[in-house]
């Protein structure tokens, strides 16, 4: 993985701590159904993210990132 890509890991993983992913996912009008098919998982496995009851793997992480649009400006917002 390059640095870029282990950054927005860390910064998709640092808004699901802060309580921030829903808030970050409703701002781009996505649903929890949208991001989930773009990432081929269900749901349900992004709802826990949300509410914080588990933490996805770096690589779904990465993908989260990817569908949510997670930029290096977002990075540097979410320390």
């Amino acid at each position: 993985m390059t640095p870029a890509e282990l950054q927005r890991i860390t910064t998709a993983r640092t808004l699901i701590t802060k309580g921030e992913a829903r808030r970050h996912r409703a701002a781009r009008h996505l649903s929890l159904q949208d991001v989930a098919d773009s990432i081929g998982i269900s749901r349900s496995t992004i709802h826990r993210w949300e509410t914080g009851a588990s933490v996805p793997s770096a690589a779904n992480a990465l993908r989260w990132a990817d569908a949510l649009g997670i930029t290096e400006e977002d990075t540097c917002q979410a320390e």
